[in-house]
């Protein structure tokens, strides 16, 4: 997991800034779609790496590839159905993170096919913003406390159980890094990341056609 490597650390800078971005402003729109004004009053509502992107998280996230950005802010009382309207934010992320990565990985695959693209450095900055994409979103989907997909959940729990989860404070944290530090996030993260890529494949070779690959 701790890999200091500084060409990795390099290529994964533009993938962790386009795909963090992407996310937070995803989130943010969402909600304010939905009816919540709040990360629009926050500056969330842009496409700027730095309303979205948090120092310590990013660098630690550059050296060895996990860390975190900046919660989107939300007032739940502003939306209409609280628990649909927190799931719906919670999904516009990864959503907004897989169309990322598909595009990317057309970009990379027509780039090299048509011999446009010949810089092993460009490729290997492509790819990992389509590995970015896709792992992030699969990530930020599991729903496990204190990842955003826990918000999957926790808005439909009841409210006794909510308190509960709270209360656990750090120890959320703390169960999840000793999880990460486990193959069992990578087992099932990695079939998934996998499947994924057959998916954005198979609709590129639909729309370039079979003779292109």
């Amino acid at each position: 997991m701790f890999d200091f490597n500084l060409v990795d650390m390099l290529a994964r800078i533009p993938a962790i800034i386009i795909v963090l971005t992407v996310f937070g402003y995803a989130q943010a729109q969402a909600a304010v779609w939905l009816g919540d004004p709040t990360p629009k009053m926050a500056g969330r509502l842009n496409l700027y790496p730095t309303s979205h992107l948090e120092l310590v998280g990013t660098l630690i996230m550059m050296m060895i590839g996990f860390g975190w950005s900046k919660p989107v802010p939300m007032n739940p009382n502003n939306f209409e159905n609280p628990r649909r309207d927190i799931t719906l934010v919670t999904f516009a992320g990864p959503l907004f993170s897989l169309v990322v990565g598909f595009i990317f990985t057309f970009f990379l695959v027509l780039g090299t096919g048509l011999g446009i693209i010949t810089s092993i450095g460009l490729v290997e900055i492509l790819r990992n913003i389509m590995l970015y994409s896709i792992g992030i979103a699969l990530f930020c989907l599991i729903p496990i406390p204190p990842l955003p997909g826990f918000n999957l959940i926790l808005p439909w729990l009841p409210y006794r159980w909510q308190m509960q989860y709270y209360q656990l404070g750090m120890w959320n944290l703390v169960f999840l890094i000793i999880l990460i530090n486990t193959p069992i996030l990578s087992a099932i993260i990695r079939p998934l990341m996998v499947n994924i890529l057959n998916i954005y494949m198979t609709i590129m070779s639909a729309l370039l056609g079979p003779s292109f690959f």
